[in-house]
């Protein structure tokens, strides 16, 4: 259908946003030194309040019960998201891309789950999730069969985390990878796979939006485990703003996919037609059928790529859930 530079430059494409979340993680690291600080003043605090009482006992529980919604919501979202991808391979992908197309995946997978392995106490990354368990291992209010439970529902959010968006990746590339044959019914083709590239879109933020609200409850658990009100309202700014953080670096990956994607699919839908349909007026067809670079036309899949920003806006788990 087109030059095998065209018809690889998907490949390039599924880089952008695994470059633009090794930047955010890299920026996100200048903390490193704070958040062990912050780290310690929670299990601190949590150390010197051993006898919880009634009023304790029960804030605690309910942030819990918060973080498990988000838990349950996290883990529903990467398995509809794992299976929408695999689907989307079979359904998208030719022979001539299934290789490439996998070990791209194969890669980014083993890179993000290395990165997830090698976490260390220094570092910012890793103390998002450390702070809030070393709280709990501190905290009388946590018992150890439920701090086993706890580490064990934290571990597989975190691998399907580390996973689903190499999947979704791969599925996106299968949507956009041509033939090196031009199909039968080449409009249809091309109309068919811009509807599989707004669905990965629906989906990629659909795991990052509920990605964020975890992160939400779960940094913010550990504030219901003391009573020191001063230190609860600065550990909540502090974590209000890191999901403030992961919610516009999610954002960013989003449209700068979103674009990528949409500009190379375009390119290849206009230069495919006029090479198979000269006598065809292309820019009224691919105007009807919405193939427009103009934010009007987008502003369903816009929105629904700023809801990780939004969700991160929300300054308590209580308010993320609630309302209040």
């Amino acid at each position: 259908m087109n030059t095998s530079s065209n018809r690889n430059a998907y490949i390039l494409i599924a880089l952008i946003p695994v470059c633009v979340y090794f930047l955010s993680t890299q920026l996100f690291e200048v903390n490193a030194e704070t958040s062990v600080s912050i780290k310690n003043a929670i299990v601190t605090a949590i150390k010197q309040q051993q006898t919880p009482n009634t009023t304790l006992v029960f804030t605690e529980y309910k942030s819990r019960l918060l973080w498990l919604c988000s838990s349950l919501l996290s883990i529903s979202a990467y398995l509809v998201a794992i299976a929408w991808s695999a689907y989307t391979f079979k359904r998208c992908c030719n022979q001539h891309h299934k290789t490439k197309i996998t070990i791209i995946g194969l890669i980014i997978m083993m890179l993000t789950l290395l990165n997830l392995n090698n976490g260390s106490a220094d570092s910012a990354m890793f103390n998002i999730f450390d702070t809030t368990f070393q709280a709990a291992n501190a905290s009388a209010l946590i018992s150890k069969p439920l701090l086993t439970k706890v580490f064990v529902i934290v571990y597989v959010i975190n691998v399907l985390a580390g996973i689903t968006p190499s999947f979704i990746l791969v599925a996106i590339c299968s949507a956009i990878s041509t033939p090196a044959q031009a199909p039968e019914a080449l409009e249809d083709f091309f109309v068919s796979r811009m509807k599989y590239l707004n669905q990965g879109i629906m989906v990629g933020s659909l795991i990052l939006l509920f990605g964020v609200i975890h992160l939400v409850a779960w940094m913010q658990w550990p504030t219901s485990m003391f009573e020191n009100n001063e230190l609860n309202k600065l550990a909540l700014d502090a974590f209000g703003t890191i999901s403030q953080y992961w919610g516009i670096a999610f954002t960013l990956q989003l449209l700068c996919l979103y674009v990528a994607v949409t500009l190379y699919w375009y390119r290849q839908t206009h230069s495919s037609l006029i090479a198979q349909q000269p006598t065809m007026d292309i820019d009224r067809w691919m105007a009807d059928h919405g193939f427009v670079i103009a934010w009007q036309k987008h502003v369903l899949q816009l929105s629904t790529m700023l809801t990780p920003f939004l969700a991160g806006s929300f300054t308590s788990g209580i308010d993320l859930f609630s309302g209040n």
